[in-house]
């Protein structure tokens, strides 16, 4: 155990954190296998790998599960804590790598000094706010719109009295142009508080530029230093928002690869 945020334990948060999406089915043992719902496009995603087994029993087994969900791939998050690391067998078998992401974390020892002066942000509190953080994330990750129902069960969850989680929109011109989340959660080892994870930043692509990503991080901050966070922790898109993540102060700790794998 520790009593301080070393790199060591900065990548052991980032290795209990892997985003699903509300309405997901997931199977923990030894590793996680998660199906997202239709509206996020029904893919199996394998994460959490600390098992014992070898590479291929691990893959083998996930392979079965996608397929007895009627899934034609198969996703794999794999990072430097991963046990096993199936990276040789999933290129192996012909996987490919989708997407990298930078770890990046920074400590909440004192509040954020940035300013986004051009964008007004706005923590999301109602369905309204709500609605137009979906607006932003349809374009942004080209998935579903949530309808009436699931806006309102969206909204019931996320301002319900001891929730951990927030929301935060970007405005320009009054319309909203970039959105944000966060998650308040334990840090891995007793004494270190808790962990702010900053997920799901994304900008319409016609507003990129003016300040939008920024505006969304710096609230959060504000949002998760009030809240008594030690650390902010973000998986960062090492071509996109890794090096504006950078500039603010974040530093790299180490990355996690997404690997597809055709079934």
């Amino acid at each position: 155990m520790t009593d301080v945020w070393d790199p060591p334990t900065v990548l052991r948060a980032a290795a209990d954190w892997s985003w699903v999406p509300p309405d997901a089915e997931c199977l923990t043992t030894d590793v996680t296998l998660t199906r997202w719902p239709a509206w996020a496009h029904g893919r199996v995603v394998l994460t959490g790998l600390s098992s014992q087994r070898t590479p291929g029993d691990v893959l083998r087994g996930a392979v079965e599960q996608a397929r007895a969900w009627r899934s034609d791939t198969l996703g794999v998050w794999v990072s430097a804590s991963s046990a096993p690391d199936l990276t040789g067998e999933l290129l192996a078998r012909g996987a490919r790598l989708e997407d990298t992401v930078d770890v990046l974390a920074r400590t909440l020892d004192e509040p954020p000094h940035d300013s986004a002066e051009r964008v007004v942000v706005r923590r999301v509190t109602d369905v309204d706010g709500l609605r137009d953080a979906d607006h932003v994330e349809t374009v942004v990750w080209d998935q579903q719109p949530m309808d009436d129902e699931r806006l309102a069960e969206n909204a019931r969850a996320l301002l319900a009295e001891h929730s951990a989680e927030a929301r935060v929109v970007a405005y320009l011109d009054d319309a909203p142009v970039a959105s944000a989340g966060l998650t308040l959660a334990p840090a891995p080892y007793p004494g270190l508080g808790t962990v702010a994870r900053l997920w799901g930043a994304g900008t319409l692509p016609d507003r990129r530029g003016r300040g939008a990503y920024r505006a969304v991080l710096v609230e959060r901050l504000r949002i998760a230093y009030a809240a008594g966070a030690t650390l902010a922790l973000v998986k960062g898109r090492v071509s996109t928002s890794a090096r504006i993540l950078r500039k603010a102060g974040f530093e790299r700790y180490g990355e996690e690869r997404y690997y597809r794998l055709t079934l």
